[in-house]
């Protein structure tokens, strides 16, 4: 039986027998919704709800620990792209979607799991009474997107950990040289920025990732003042916008075009010029908290700042995907990803 012994660690627990004990080696973590998380170590099999935090696991290294996942947009094994199977050649055997379900957890045989605290903190409560240790993610900045890394990285260990380090030391360099080549713009120099969702009169709030992104790569939201998710709008809120710039995120039915040819909005300035983008997509879409945000910094100063963006986005993009996913991109992903 287990059996927490006095004056040990609150994560050590000692296992008895008639005549031996072993310990069984335990770390303390502390989530992003403030609760202590007892993991074994070390964890050899892994399971993520969380959409984003799956994507986690394969920057750390640790993709081949993965017995159940969830990834955002595969809603089933017909909706995973060539990409995905190249990435893991495992996706049919692992891939999960929907609601999550206890009795397929405990089957699985998971020793932790990560979930979106937003989403299934409820389900997160009856793994974790079931004894199966559960980590609760709450992302929607970068700064959290860097802390969910922190997080993880010491349950998987040392490896995973320095995976970790080098990930944030790429993504405060990223960021640092934006933010420091375009300080000199004042606020009314910086472009204007409309992100839309899956339709094209929902727009992203001030409290989504995607606004935080913008701000990153030297941008301001025009839809900032909103509160909440993606929020539904009138074309004539659009027009009193009147963006610069306006991009469509990587899924959904919306596309450039249906803007761009549609009479209702030739007088917004980002049609007028002709600036209406559709973000690209590989593997996982870069306006989410994933890391792969940080290439939608790069690729956002590239269509923001059209030749002054003080980083080789063919670079940075070869660059991630190689160390942090250990996956070659082809030649026409390159292209597709950079715009070449």
């Amino acid at each position: 039986m287990k059996r927490h012994i006095p004056g040990l660690s609150g994560c050590l627990l000692v296992l008895f027998s008639l005549t031996t004990w072993t310990a069984e080696p335990m770390i303390e973590l502390v989530d992003q919704t403030g609760n202590i998380v007892c993991v074994p170590q070390p964890v050899e099999r892994l399971a993520s709800v969380y959409g984003a935090g799956t994507f986690y696991v394969y920057t750390l290294g640790a993709a081949d620990r993965l017995v159940m996942a969830w990834y955002i947009g595969i809603k089933g094994i017909s909706h995973a792209s060539a990409p995905m199977f190249r990435l893991e050649p495992r996706l049919e055997e692992i891939l999960s979607f929907g609601d999550p379900n206890v009795e397929e957890m405990i089957a699985r045989e998971a020793q932790l799991i990560l979930v979106d605290a937003s989403r299934h903190a409820a389900f997160a409560d009856q793994m974790n009474d079931l004894g199966v240790p559960t980590l609760q993610f709450l992302v929607e900045t970068p700064e959290a997107l860097k802390g969910a890394l922190r997080l993880l990285a010491p349950a998987l260990g040392d490896e995973a950990v320095e995976q970790a380090n080098a990930f944030l030391v790429d993504y405060d360099r990223v960021t640092t040289t934006v933010r420091d080549a375009l300080s000199h713009l004042a606020d009314e120099e910086r472009v204007r920025v409309l992100f839309l969702g899956t339709d094209s009169l929902k727009v992203a709030s001030g409290d989504m990732y995607q606004t935080r992104l913008i701000e990153a790569a030297g941008g301001a939201s025009v839809s900032e003042g909103l509160t909440g998710y993606w929020n539904e709008v009138n074309l004539e809120q659009i027009l009193l916008w009147n963006p610069d710039v306006i991009l469509i995120p990587p899924y959904g039915a919306v596309q450039p075009s249906d803007i761009l040819d549609h009479p209702d909005w030739q007088s917004i300035r980002a049609v007028r010029n002709e600036r209406v983008h559709r973000m690209p997509r590989v593997i996982a879409p870069m306006d989410t908290p994933v890391p792969e945000s940080l290439l939608g910094v790069i690729w956002m100063v590239d269509i923001f700042y059209p030749g002054k963006s003080p980083l080789d986005l063919a670079v940075e993009v070869n660059h991630f995907y190689t160390t942090y996913y250990g996956y070659t991109l082809s030649p026409e992903e390159l292209a597709y990803l950079t715009g070449s």
